[in-house]
């Protein structure tokens, strides 16, 4: 760890999404304008609209210029990427998928403004062998992205399987998300 750096500027903090919290807002701010005045309060966010569609790689730049420079933005995985996907795809394929998902967040990576990925995994994702593949597949087709993983399972940290979970993302290069 970097001793220069001290813990106000290790640790940031944000909200989940900048449009549902209107009691940081004006009366009558617009939608549009909520963004921007999120970004003169906090340093970052985690941007959950993404979970539901991938943005367009035009609105990140939109939502890019709309922040200081020094601004992060944690981007939510899409759905299908994590396994929370119900119904048909919008896609043809899952490498097609995370192709149009990595287009999207090479905005922000581009413009300084990615923190990470949050690959955030549902209940059902537990700890075997297969799900271990899927994110080693994740890793992989998502290179060069900074990624966090979050488990809602708890047997990935489960007696022995807590210190092999953490060797892992270690090794793999994720970051720790709870």
């Amino acid at each position: 760890m970097d001793e220069t750096i001290t813990p106000a500027e290790r640790v940031r903090i944000g909200l989940s999404g900048w449009g549902d919290h209107d009691d940081i807002y004006e009366k009558g701010t617009k939608a549009g304008e909520k963004l921007g005045m999120y970004g003169n309060v906090f340093p970052i966010v985690e941007m959950d609209n993404s979970f539901y569609a991938t943005p367009s790689p035009e609105r990140m730049e939109k939502w890019a210029a709309q922040t200081p420079d020094s601004f992060g933005f944690v981007v939510k995985a899409y759905q299908g990427m994590t396994g929370h996907a119900r119904g048909k795809s919008p896609y043809p394929d899952s490498k097609t998928m995370f192709q149009a998902f990595r287009e999207s967040a090479e905005v922000l990576r581009q413009a300084g403004k990615l923190s990470a990925v949050l690959f955030q995994y549902p209940p059902w994702f537990d700890c075997e062998r297969k799900h271990v593949d899927i994110l080693r597949r994740t890793r992989e087709w998502m290179d060069g992205f900074p990624l966090a993983l979050e488990f809602r399972h708890q047997s990935w940290f489960a007696g022995e399987m807590r210190e092999k979970t953490l060797a892992f993302m270690k090794e793999e290069g994720w970051i720790h998300t709870v």
